[in-house]
């Protein structure tokens, strides 16, 4: 895509500026992908790097670290080392994502490295995705056992916490093209969930599924009516699925079934904290179980009111 600019008088120029921004962040959106170096992470970089084959995105590779420095090491000399030891793992980071490339058989695209200092991986993830505008967070998950499934994992308290919308990839995850999204819904806020569900698809000329499990006790629902009122609605809408919830198989298990059957390749959620049963479902926490159990890639968008 190619911009011409006139040179108008200054009055004008900070808001052609301004426009200018404006546009090149509808063009090109930014996703942070983060990485600790493991096999594992390499989940979540190679599906940023399959994505960004399909849609124009920068890339900014994340690594975040703590610094090792010697008790003995005088206090003039600790941010030298801090500094030196970023350099030192920087060089690492673009190292190891263009082996990653490489591997790939990849060109990279438009992408850039960034590392930073700090104790608290998810807090500095966090942090970094508010302050610089980035539309994802894409981080491979790596499954939880019981200690970690208590206190927590990066993966499950970046979804929990972000506002910015989160990419999970399974660790097991293989790569292939990025061709269908599946919509898991409470049918709250349709309008505007299945909106900003549709941006994402788009930009990827994706297919879009929406997916509803109703409780047994709920008021007989006319499912036909339903699915030919929002497939006339919603123009981008592909297939419906409306599946009973079974309280003895529950709902990870559910979902995680019709996975396997509709094949998509991502999952999206919208997670809330409020407390009526169907919300419970498809809280922040039931998002997270999933991501450790699930093959298929899940995109988790923060609920709003």
């Amino acid at each position: 895509m190619t911009f011409i600019i006139f040179y108008a008088d200054s009055d004008h120029f900070s808001m052609m500026i301004g426009a200018l921004t404006f546009i090149l962040n509808i063009v090109m959106k930014k996703i942070l992908v983060t990485t600790d170096f493991s096999t594992h992470s390499k989940a979540g970089l190679r599906f940023a790097m399959q994505l960004a084959t399909q849609t124009e995105v920068e890339l900014v590779f994340f690594h975040c670290f703590q610094a090792l420095i010697p008790t003995s090491v005088h206090r003039e000399r600790i941010e030298n080392m801090r500094q030196g030891q970023i350099r030192e793992q920087l060089e690492n980071l673009e190292k190891f994502v263009l082996r990653l490339y490489r591997s790939m058989n990849l060109t990279p695209g438009t992408y850039r490295c960034k590392v930073i200092e700090d104790f608290s991986p998810e807090n500095a993830i966090l942090e970094y995705a508010r302050r610089n505008t980035f539309n994802y967070i894409c981080i491979s998950t790596r499954g939880a056992g019981k200690m970690r499934s208590i206190i927590g994992t990066n993966t499950g308290n970046v979804m929990l916490k972000s506002s910015v919308p989160v990419l999970a990839i399974p660790h097991t995850y293989r790569v292939r093209p990025i061709i269908k999204v599946l919509y898991a819904s409470d049918l709250k806020n349709l309008d505007k969930e299945i909106s900003v569900a549709s941006v994402f698809a788009n930009d990827l000329e994706l297919t879009m599924d929406l997916a509803y499990f109703y409780h047994p006790t709920e008021i007989k629902l006319d499912l036909e009516m339903m699915a030919e009122m929002w497939q006339k609605k919603y123009k981008y809408l592909n297939q419906i699925y409306f599946e009973q919830f079974q309280l003895e198989e529950g709902f990870i298990g559910q979902l995680g079934k019709l996975t396997k059957k509709v094949k998509p390749s991502v999952v999206v959620f919208f997670t809330h904290s409020n407390l009526t049963w169907f919300d419970k479902l498809f809280s922040a926490s039931k998002s997270e179980a999933f991501s450790f159990i699930t093959k298929v890639p899940m995109l988790v968008f923060r609920k709003t009111k």
